[in-house]
């Protein structure tokens, strides 16, 4: 697995590798973007919430649904489907308190990605 740890906190790492045909190189270049994604799709999501824009908080957070489950970042994706529902019902207290949940989560993702010690 070239380095690769064989399990990450919040990262199902076997399902991400056959979802890139156990090409660790490429899954690690993938997870490492979506940690360097993460503060600015916080950053994102803060503000269209703060404008009360429902519908780019409910798109933001699909997005990040769909990246982080490709990759099975599963406490990401499953945070980013609590907020994104949240969105769809135009729920503006539970979006607040999804969003801070989503970003526990993708500040564990950070921190655990950044922590990898590989090339």
């Amino acid at each position: 697995m070239s380095g690769l740890p064989s399990s990450l906190p919040g990262v199902d790492v076997a399902s991400g590798l056959a979802r890139v045909a156990g090409n660790a190189k490429l899954y690690l270049k993938l997870l490492r973007q979506v940690a360097s994604d993460a503060p600015n799709i916080k950053e994102q999501l803060s503000t269209v919430l703060v404008e009360g824009n429902a519908l780019k908080v409910r798109e933001v957070a699909h997005s990040l649904k769909g990246a982080a489950g490709n990759l099975s970042i599963i406490k990401v994706a499953e945070a980013a489907q609590r907020l994104e529902q949240a969105a769809k019902a135009e729920d503006f207290v539970n979006m607040l308190s999804h969003l801070d949940h989503l970003e526990e989560a993708l500040g564990e993702y950070v921190s655990v990605v950044n922590g990898l010690d590989i090339g």
